[in-house]
């Protein structure tokens, strides 16, 4: 088994996960309310500057205004802005007349284009870099670019790039001599790392594609369209992941939904179709993630507590401005003195750690509280492994080196909501959906508890909307009719609307006290002594005193 694409499409969400060898690596989440928006072209108009902030904040149309940072003003601002004016837009004509009778200038010194070039109520060409998160603005660039298959599009360039992670001389010699062949006057192209062993007529057969693209932005631009106005929207999250990610190291697309499928299958035909045969269609009954043998994987993403292999634990919890993750070694005997033990725990907790961040997508701040460790020496091992460990991910990251008090600080580049805060969002914007995503794991938890423990009269709360699936069915047929019948207990479904459709809890029917927590023994414990008869104490026989007693009290 070798690295594999699973897609989960609902009418609510899409969910994405990239597994290598049976091990979930990567795993996102995308639904109508938190759409991908990195990569979208707005023609937008400033609306204020904060000389403070070396800022200007641009309105794109949306609900927030976008954040432009003086630092990603493009080197081509000047062309960008006089390329907006013109009556009928063309790259090429631009460049032209920008470039014709100037002489050829020193490189300048400044790390990116001239702010003095803005002004209040302009139009300007942007794009998003990073999408908003909770209060903040999504982040903004005037370097506009569009990616494909196997380049990036970059106009009002000049200019011919290689990806760096293409490590060989010669490949990156002649990747860069093809596109220094086929580039349009007035765009630059970069070669991006899939590119590498690709033909010259792959690559033009991708820069038509881009060069199309473009073509509709200078369309909408002929209109003369008064800003804020979207130009150019990028592709979904799971088309985009299929473009950036698949390549020859993995063996399968597997998608559950005929209309993700259809749209996956054409777009691998058009740009690799040698490759189509790893496109699978999933018609089971079982779900997707079930079938791929990843399901606990995916469903242990949503839990606060990830399990250690030694028996410790990880609580990963999030706050309004950080992530924190606690290390617990748990009840982990050994003979061990103190400080190995914890170096030991802490170093099985790194792997787990980095892997964790990668698939919930924690961003920002990321605080994790390791246990203490006395030696030097050995907090610099947990340093040296962490940092091992964050050098695999796609995302940018820096950690500082661990406290005495066994503090790691570590900052990861966000670009999206993390995947929990995703899932979270879209589970309470979820007012119709029968059942709710990934159902049949909670049925399971459901029947597990229900195994283990004996017969009785049970309360269960469940989201509205999954107890009505619950209790769906005629004459007996429905789920609930067949747990009181295989597990002999009496089952009362109650609605509750501050549960997530993820999740239930058991009540006592009599006490109403929540047992879903306790032992099969704790609530064997619970109903016998509800059940059991009280004892009634037989009153003491009252003993007359003798009147001398009397006397002498």
């Amino acid at each position: 088994m070798s690295k594999e694409i699973i897609i989960n499409t609902t009418p609510k969400e899409t969910r994405i996960a990239i597994v290598d060898e049976g091990k979930l690596v990567e795993f996102y989440i995308e639904s109508p309310d938190n759409e991908r928006t990195v990569g979208d072209i707005f023609l937008g108009r400033i609306d204020a500057f904060r000389p403070g902030l070396q800022a200007a904040f641009v309105n794109i149309g949306e609900e927030l205004s976008g954040f432009l940072h003086f630092s990603d003003l493009a080197e081509n601002l000047e062309q960008q802005l006089a390329y907006v004016k013109e009556q009928e837009p063309d790259v090429a004509k631009t460049m032209k007349d920008r470039t014709s009778g100037q002489k050829k200038r020193a490189p300048s010194r400044r790390r990116w284009g001239d702010s003095n070039l803005l002004a209040p109520k302009q139009p300007i060409l942007v794009t998003i870099t990073k999408e908003p998160y909770r209060s903040k603005n999504p982040r903004l660039s005037t370097d506009i670019s569009l990616a494909g298959r196997f380049l990036v599009l970059i106009p009002l360039t000049e200019s011919e790039a290689v990806s760096r992670r293409v490590e060989s001389r010669k490949e990156r010699q002649r990747l860069r001599s093809i596109i220094k062949k086929i580039r349009p006057n007035g765009f630059g192209l970069i070669a991006r790392t899939v590119a590498e062993g690709r033909d010259e007529q792959a690559l033009t057969k991708d820069l038509q594609f881009l060069m199309e693209r473009w073509g509709k932005v200078e369309k909408a631009l002929h209109s003369h369209p008064k800003p804020p106005v979207k130009l150019y929207e990028d592709v979904s999250l799971a088309s985009s992941i299929i473009r950036d990610l698949f390549s020859d190291d993995f063996s399968r697309i597997l998608v559950d939904n005929h209309r993700m499928y259809r749209a996956i299958h054409g777009y691998i035909m058009a740009v690799a179709p040698n490759m189509i045969k790893s496109v699978k269609r999933h018609k089971e009954r079982v779900h997707v993630f079930a079938a791929a043998g990843i399901r606990d994987q995916v469903n242990e993403l949503f839990e606060t507590q990830v399990a250690l292999p030694s028996g410790g634990s990880l609580v990963i919890e999030a706050t309004e401005a950080m992530h924190v993750i606690d290390v617990n070694s748990g009840r982990t005997r050994s003979k061990q003195n103190p400080e190995e033990l914890a170096l030991r725990v802490n170093l099985e907790a790194v792997e787990v750690i980095a892997r964790q961040i990668r698939l919930r997508d924690l961003s920002g701040l990321i605080v994790v509280d390791f246990i203490d460790l006395r030696s030097e020496k050995n907090r610099k091992k947990v340093d040296e492994s962490l940092a091992k460990e964050l050098v695999t991910d796609r995302v940018q990251s820096e950690n500082l080196p661990m406290s005495k008090y066994g503090i790691i600080q570590i900052t990861r580049e966000r670009k999206r909501v993390s995947v929990t805060s995703t899932h979270r969002l879209a589970q309470k914007s979820r007012i119709n959906t029968l059942p709710p995503p990934d159902t049949g794991h909670m049925l399971e938890k459901i029947e597990r508890w229900l195994e283990k423990h004996t017969g009785g009269s049970l309360d269960l709360l469940l989201h509205p909307f999954t107890a009505a699936w619950v209790e769906k069915g005629k004459w007996g047929r429905s789920r609930k009719a067949k747990w009181q019948r295989q597990y002999n207990h009496r089952i009362t479904v109650i609605e509750d609307d501050s549960l997530f459709p993820d999740e239930f809890r058991f009540l006592d029917a009599t006490s109403k006290h929540d047992i879903t927590d306790l032992s099969p023994k704790m609530v064997r414990i619970h109903a016998q002594a509800r059940h059991s008869p009280v004892k009634k104490s037989k009153p003491k026989p009252h003993k007359r005193r003798s009147p001398k007693a009397i006397s002498d009290a």
